[in-house]
C-alpha cells in the first residue's frame, strides 16, 4: 500500500481531497443550518423555500449532459489556449442561452404555479410569488456558472473550483442567517443573498477564467457556429439519457408538491436533503477516476476501478447504512421536531438504501460513460422512469412523504437490476480493453 504522503501528493490524491473537503463543508453548512431556519422561519416558509428549490431543481435539467461533455473537451485541448478560450465560449454561451430560456419560461408560469399546481397555492401570498420569481434570478446566474466550474474540472484545477464554491456558498448562508434573524422571517428575506451573490460569483468567476485565458488567447479563441453545430450533436446523443435521469431524481418533489400540504412538503425536503448528502460522497470519487478509467479503457491504468469500487464501499455504502441504522434517532437530534423524526425516518432509510445502492451502480456506470453507450444510458433511465412515477403516484395518498423514498428505492434497484444484466451479458463491458 502506497503510503499517504504519496498519496496525497499525486495530482489524483489532491483532487480527492479537495472534492471530499468540499463535499463535507458544503454538507455541514447545510446540515448544520437547516434547523436554525426550520426554526425561524416555521413550517409554511420552509415550504415556500422547499418549492423554490424544487423549481430549482427541475430546471437544472437544461443542462442535459453539458456538465458531462464540457470538463472532457476541455481536457482534449488542455495547454492549447486558443483551443480552450474556444471550447469554453461554447459552453459558456450555452449554459447562458439555455439559462435565459429557463428564466424567461420559469418568471411566466411563477403566477400559474402559486395559483393552480401547489397543494394550498392560494395561501402563499404575493411574498410568496415574489420569493419564486427571485429564485429564478438565482438559478440564472447559478447555471450559468457552471461553465466556469466546468473549465477548472477540465484542466483538472478541482482545488481551485471546489474553494471558489465552498467560499461563495459560505457568503450565500451567511448573509441569509442575517436576514432571516435581522430583518425578516420568510422566503424572501432567505432567498435575497442566494441569488445577489450567485450574481457575483458568476461574474468574479468569469473573470478568472478570462484572465487565466488571457486577452490574446480569448480574441483567437472566437467560438464558431461550427463549434455549436458539433456540440449540439454530441450533447444531443447524452441529452436524452441525462434528462430522463434528472427528471426522474425530482419526481418525488414534483408529486409530493402536489399531493401533500406545504408544511409536510417541507419535511419531506428536510430528510430528502439529510439522506441525498450522502450521495455527495461518491461524485469526488467519479470526478478523480474517470479519466483514468477512459483510459484504461485504451489499454491503461486498469487498476483504477479496483481502487474506485473499495473507495465506493468504504466511503459511500458504509456511511449510508450506519446512518440508516440511527434514523429516528439522529432526525431528532438534528432537528428538534419529533414530527419530522416521526415522519421522517421511513422515507430517509429508503432514501439512504438508494443512495447505496446507486453507489454500485456508478461502478458500472462509468464503464458504459467511457465506452460511449448513451442507447443503454437512455433504457436504464426509461425503466427508471417508468417504474418511479406510478410508484411516487399510488403510494403519496396512501403513504405520504413515505411515498418519496419508495420512489427513490424503486429506482435505483431497477437501475442496479439493468446495469448489472448489461455487465454480465457483455464480455466486452468487464475487459481491460
Amino acid at each position: 500500500m502506497l503510503p499517504l504522503r504519496r498519496i496525497f501528493a499525486s495530482q489524483l490524491g489532491q483532487n480527492i481531497l479537495a472534492n471530499y473537503l468540499a463535499v463535507v463543508w458544503m454538507g455541514a453548512l447545510s446540515l448544520a443550518l437547516i434547523p436554525l431556519y426550520l426554526k425561524r422561519l416555521g413550517a409554511e416558509q420552509w415550504g415556500v423555500v422547499a418549492i423554490c428549490m424544487a423549481i430549482q431543481g427541475f430546471l437544472s435539467l437544461l443542462d442535459a449532459g453539458l456538465a458531462q461533455i464540457m470538463p472532457r473537451d476541455i481536457a482534449r485541448v488542455a495547454g492549447d489556449r486558443a483551443a480552450e478560450a474556444r471550447v469554453f465560449r461554447v459552453f459558456a454561451h450555452a449554459y447562458l442561452g439555455l439559462g435565459l430560456i429557463g428564466f424567461l419560461l420559469g418568471q411566466a408560469g411563477v403566477s400559474w404555479l402559486v395559483a393552480h399546481w401547489f397543494n394550498q397555492g392560494q395561501g402563499l401570498g404575493h411574498d410568496a410569488e415574489l420569493a419564486l420569481r427571485l429564485v429564478l434570478v438565482q438559478f440564472l446566474f447559478q447555471f450559468a456558472n457552471n461553465a466556469h466550474a466546468g473549465y477548472w474540472n477540465g484542466l483538472q484545477a478541482q482545488k481551485l473550483a471546489n474553494y471558489r464554491q465552498c467560499a461563495f456558498a459560505t457568503v450565500k448562508h451567511a448573509g441569509a442567517l442575517c436576514l432571516v434573524y435581522m430583518w425578516r422571517a420568510d422566503a424572501l428575506a432567505y432567498l435575497a443573498p442566494f441569488a445577489l451573490v450567485s450574481a457575483l460569483e458568476w461574474w468574479t468567476n468569469r473573470r478568472t477564467v478570462r484572465n487565466g485565458l488571457g486577452a490574446g488567447e480569448l480574441v483567437g479563441g472566437n467560438a464558431s457556429i461550427a463549434d455549436f453545430r458539433t456540440l449540439g450533436r454530441e450533447a444531443g446523443a447524452l441529452a436524452l439519457g441525462v434528462l430522463i435521469g434528472m427528471l426522474v431524481s425530482q419526481i418525488d418533489r414534483i408529486v409530493l408538491s402536489r399531493s401533500v400540504d406545504i408544511a409536510a412538503y417541507g419535511r419531506y425536503v428536510i430528510v430528502a436533503t439529510l439522506g441525498l448528502a450522502f450521495m455527495q460522497l461518491q461524485y469526488p470519487l467519479m470526478r478523480a477516476f474517470f479519466p483514468r478509467i477512459a483510459r484504461a479503457d485504451a489499454g491503461g491504468d486498469g487498476y483504477s476501478r479496483w481502487r474506485l469500487g473499495g473507495g465506493v464501499f468504504a466511503l459511500c455504502v458504509l456511511p449510508c447504512a450506519l446512518v440508516a441504522a440511527v434514523a429516528p434517532w439522529l432526525l431528532n437530534a438534528w432537528t428538534g421536531d419529533p414530527q419530522i423524526a416521526a415522519e421522517g425516518s421511513l422515507p430517509l432509510r429508503l432514501i439512504l438504501g438508494a443512495v447505496a445502492v446507486n453507489a454500485v451502480y456508478q461502478l458500472i456506470y462509468q464503464r458504459i460513460l467511457s465506452r460511449g453507450h448513451w442507447r443503454l444510458v437512455v433504457l436504464i433511465n426509461l425503466a427508471m422512469l417508468a417504474v418511479v412515477t406510478p410508484v411516487a403516484l399510488v403510494a403519496a395518498p396512501t403513504y405520504g412523504i413515505a411515498a418519496g423514498g419508495m420512489a427513490w428505492a424503486a429506482g435505483a434497484l431497477v437501475q442496479l437490476g439493468l446495469g448489472l444484466i448489461w455487465w454480465f451479458r457483455t464480455p466486452a463491458a468487464r475487459s481491460n480493453t
